[in-house]
């Protein structure tokens, strides 16, 4: 469970370092002067608003710093700016992940399922958190409903940047554990079981008048 906690931060930590790039890369391209006969065209992301592309780089670079209050701070300002782009809520749930907070992280990865629209790839990056945070809750029920949403989200959106065969690996390790958590239940009820009964009939002995 530690490996797959240390390899979701490291995903995070991995996936924000490569956005801070592509932000700086597209901050370059737009300085270029645009061609008249192209027309800006608005983007699922919201690229559009530089406003809100401005905030959400900000928080980025302060993410890759690990300085995630600042991260929190310049997301929220980003969220303000553009409150149902989903691509706001999916980064401070992940700061807020980091961070440690997994309460605050998964209200922020919920409420950026409510706005993602048909972007199938930020979907899928909502339900990966989702079901991870689950997974790290020990909630072995609901992840597997998130890891099932996941794969759902997969097959609709074919476009979409996702990884199949992680979520199916995922849910088998749900199962596995729900399994063996039933097995040590059980074992433990059994355990419980003949304790009681041989302390019952440690009384009775003692109780009885033959061994007095």
């Amino acid at each position: 469970m530690l490996f797959v906690m240390n390899m979701a931060r490291l995903q995070l930590l991995l996936g924000l370092s490569a956005c801070v790039a592509l932000s700086s890369a597209a901050h370059a391209q737009e300085q270029k002067p645009a061609k008249a006969a192209e027309p800006k065209q608005a983007t699922q992301t919201g690229t559009e608003n530089r406003p809100f592309m401005d905030a959400i780089s900000k928080g980025d670079r302060a993410a890759v710093a690990r300085d995630f209050e600042a991260a929190i701070a310049a997301y929220r300002e980003a969220i303000q700016k553009a409150p149902q782009n989903a691509l706001g809520h999916y980064r401070i749930g992940s700061a807020q992940l980091l961070k440690g907070d997994q309460k605050e992280a998964e209200a922020a990865f919920v409420t950026g399922l409510r706005f993602v629209g048909k972007d199938g790839t930020l979907k899928g990056k909502l339900l990966f958190a989702l079901a991870d945070l689950r997974e790290r809750q020990k909630n072995n029920d609901e992840a597997i409903g998130r890891w099932k949403e996941y794969s759902a989200n997969t097959e609709a959106q074919k476009e979409a940047i996702t990884y199949p065969a992680t979520a199916t690996e995922r849910v088998t390790r749900n199962e596995g554990w729900k399994k063996l958590q039933a097995e040590s239940a059980e074992v433990k009820t059994r355990i419980e079981k003949r304790l009681k009964e041989a302390d019952e009939a440690s009384r009775k002995s003692a109780a009885d008048p033959k061994n007095k």
